[in-house]
């Protein structure tokens, strides 16, 4: 028998399809990144536990007012205890929750790709240009919204792996570093832990992020690659991967600390 969580689906006002069951039109807002998205991690028992669920919805409810669809927390509270019940102990699950225009709700669950829990132990990173770190007379544009447009997140990802790398950091036209494609970034440095500064910037708040911080007094500073470079360690802060270690960046190798690393990824994971 496979131990691991079986891959579910249900809609938002429906409840559970079969998993390879269609949902959504071909035309479907959503699929043009015209929507909004979380991801969470999920440690199988009895009960399993869905780690940071209020913190996602809190920021799934604020993306999805940004892009002005009406959100149903009670219906999504629902949908996850529905789709998270059964997770074996002693496994994790990736679980899925997305939203579009069309006001289509859609909430999957699989187990944690083996690519992610591998890059537990680390990542090469490569960094990006990205051009601009504020836009502030164009809200509009989202740029600290978790939204289901993606394309430039993807290319990025996909430009690391032609580059030998598994991850990559975006910098701003000042050459400063702003977040990885789907992670925020932290680095400890003269002995205290840091990370880029998010307000007015095209950062993403992550719930992660803000996890760590509450644990170990995290502080915004601007950095640049070369900053990282001289850092007692840098990490890479995300739902399903939690902190994982930057082994080196744009060719040159980082120090990792197990210790830190340690520490950092019981908070990050909610263990």
């Amino acid at each position: 028998m496979d131990p691991r969580p079986r891959p579910r689906t249900a809609v938002l006002g429906a409840g559970e399809v079969p998993w390879d069951s269609p949902v959504a039109p071909a035309d479907d807002a959503g699929l043009r990144g015209d929507g909004c998205f979380e991801t969470l991690l999920v440690h199988g028992g009895d009960p399993a536990r869905t780690v940071r669920l209020e913190e996602h919805l809190d920021r799934f409810a604020r993306g999805a007012g940004q892009v002005g669809i009406p959100f149903d927390r009670a219906g999504w509270v629902a949908l996850v205890r529905s789709l998270t019940g059964d997770v074996p102990a002693g496994t994790e699950a990736a679980l899925r929750l997305s939203l579009s225009r069309s006001e289509l709700g859609v909430a999957t669950l699989r187990p944690v790709p083996a690519t992610v829990r591998a890059g537990r132990d680390g990542v090469h990173v490569v960094t990006l240009a990205r051009g601009t770190s504020t836009v502030p007379d164009a809200p509009w544009l989202l740029t600290a919204a978790k939204t289901s447009s993606y394309a430039v997140n993807s290319a990025a990802l996909r430009e690391a792996r032609r580059r030998g790398a598994e991850d990559a950091l975006f910098l701003d036209a000042a050459g400063e570093v702003l977040e990885a494609p789907t992670a925020n970034l932290l680095w400890r440095a003269q002995g205290r832990w840091w990370t880029p500064p998010q307000a007015g910037r095209a950062v993403l708040p992550g719930t992660t992020l803000a996890a760590v911080t509450a644990r170990f007094g995290v502080q915004e500073r601007a950095c640049r690659p070369g900053d990282l470079l001289r850092a007692e360690g840098a990490w890479l802060l995300s739902s399903l991967r939690g902190a994982a270690p930057v082994r080196s960046l744009d060719g040159t190798p980082l120090p990792v600390a197990a210790t830190l690393t340690g520490a950092l990824q019981r908070t990050a994971l909610g263990l």
